[in-house]
This record gives C-alpha cells, sequence and structure tokens, in this order.
C-alpha cells in the first residue's frame, strides 16, 4: 500500500476512536448525571415526606392539648386520634431509607391508647400522650436533620416498663 492510503487508513481508524471515546465519555456522563438526579429526587421525597409526617405529629401533639374532659370533647380527639394514625402511619411509610426511625417512631406511638389501661386520669393521658408526641418529635427530627437518632428518654423507658408490667400482670395475674 501506498503512503497516501497508510495515512488515510490511521485518520480514519483515529477519527473511530475518537468518536468511540466520545460516545462512551457521553453515555457515562449522562448516566452519572442520572444517578445524581435521582439521589437529589429520593432526599428530597426523604425530607418532603419526613417533613410531612412531623407536622402531622406537631398537629396531633396540639390537638391533645386542646381536648378537655368532656365527652364530646373526647368523642371528637378520639375522631382526630384515628384519622390521625392512618393517615401518619401512610406518611411515615413512603419515607425511603427510614427503617431504623420508622421502627422507633412506631414503637414510641404505639403506646398512645395505654393510658386507659393504665387507668389514667385525663390530665395524667394528656401528659402521657404530650411526652409520647416529644420523644417521637425529637426522633423525626434527628432522622430530617440526618443526625443519629437520640437514645430512648429516662421517662419513655420506664413508661415502657409501666405499661410492659401491667400488661403481665393481665395476662398472669397471680
Amino acid at each position: 500500500m501506498q503512503t497516501e492510503t497508510w495515512v488515510g487508513l490511521i485518520g480514519f481508524g483515529g477519527a473511530v476512536v475518537g468518536a468511540g471515546g466520545a460516545l462512551l465519555g457521553g453515555w457515562l456522563q449522562q448516566r452519572h448525571q442520572a444517578r445524581i438526579a435521582k439521589a437529589e429526587r429520593r432526599e428530597e421525597r426523604r425530607y418532603t415526606a419526613g417533613q410531612a409526617a412531623l407536622d402531622m405529629l406537631i398537629h396531633f401533639r396540639q390537638a391533645t392539648a386542646n381536648r378537655i374532659d368532656e365527652e364530646e370533647s373526647e368523642n371528637a380527639w378520639t375522631e382526630v386520634f384515628v384519622e390521625w394514625s392512618v393517615t401518619f402511619d401512610a406518611a411515615l411509610y413512603v419515607v425511603p431509607d427510614a427503617d431504623e426511625m420508622r421502627d422507633r417512631v412506631f414503637g414510641i406511638m404505639g403506646f398512645i391508647g395505654y393510658h386507659e389501661a393504665l387507668g389514667q386520669t385525663h390530665s395524667e393521658a394528656n401528659l402521657w400522650i404530650d411526652a409520647l408526641c416529644k420523644e417521637a418529635i425529637a426522633v423525626l427530627s434527628a432522622f430530617l436533620r440526618e443526625e443519629p437518632l437520640p437514645e430512648p428518654s429516662q421517662f419513655f423507658l420506664d413508661q415502657r416498663e409501666m405499661v410492659r408490667a401491667h400488661l403481665r400482670a393481665q395476662r398472669d395475674p397471680s
């Protein structure tokens, strides 16, 4: 082959390799940008869903603080509680990457109904529910700030043990 042919083939080969490299580089860049965009959307969804759950928890705490010791008020609060518990569960389930936080918050808020079993007065029940809400708010807030979840408070641990002792006594009254 003549020199001009070799030069042409080498130039053509270089163009093919260069174009292939450019296409590969473009594909890799697009893939990287898609991953970053997906992570940003997930983080935004995580924060938005967590904030919605936090707002619901704060609203429930306010509704509890405003309830008064009347049958009509108690029925209205019970309706708020049922509506809140159903929507709050759903709000927490859509928060991505939140298994530990979800378990902790559900574990805390699962004790709300025990004030009646313990025979607490209306004001004691309000304090009980308020304390549980504050405990859950602390966990959810730490999650949203991307900090380690706080350890359970001593008050919560004491109250949880009181409920467990009560339930054990009901199962085995001897």
